[in-house]
């Protein structure tokens, strides 16, 4: 069973139906998930409250890592709390691992590019020994149901 890890930044209800998608696609390819949310101390809760606090064990845990982005900037205080874990962590027990990110808009039929946000992300999942995977895609018309094939795709073992 593949293991994906779905971290996201949110403080408005669209990413995390994004990130909530990518997890119901993985589980649906039968793949065992985890939802741990990124927020500064004090913000709203939106959605469920129990998605539990990023910790290096999910990392570990993981096969798959996917990151939400709502921000296009990298400076914020949510995502310099999964940079400090991604610089602690040991590149040589992350070997194999692979990572996807996505923005607040999620993809796109074509895929209008990284934001800043992400591509900080990406070199820090790079340097602790993740592999970014390239843009994934999906042909659905909604963006809820191209978040749920991108959420299959990454929950099997190869894409």
């Amino acid at each position: 069973m593949s293991h994906v890890l779905v971290i996201f930044q949110a403080d408005t209800e669209q990413t995390e139906q994004l990130a909530l998608a990518v997890g119901v696609g993985a589980v649906e390819s039968e793949a065992g998930i985890r939802l741990r949310r990124l927020r500064t101390p004090g913000a709203v809760e939106v959605g469920h409250k129990g998605y539990g606090t990023l910790r290096e064990a999910d990392l570990l845990w993981a096969d798959t890592v996917v990151v939400g982005l709502e921000g296009e900037r990298a400076g914020t205080e949510e995502l310099n709390g999964l940079l400090v874990i991604l610089k602690e962590l040991d590149p040589g027990q992350m070997k194999g691992k692979r990572a996807w990110t996505f923005g607040a808009k999620g993809i796109g039929k074509a895929d209008a590019g990284q934001t800043e946000a992400q591509r900080v992300v990406e070199e820090s999942l790079l340097a602790a020994g993740i592999t970014p995977l390239p843009s994934v895609t999906s042909d659905a018309s909604d963006a809820t149901e191209r978040m749920k094939d991108v959420g299959r795709q990454l929950g099997r073992e190869q894409i």
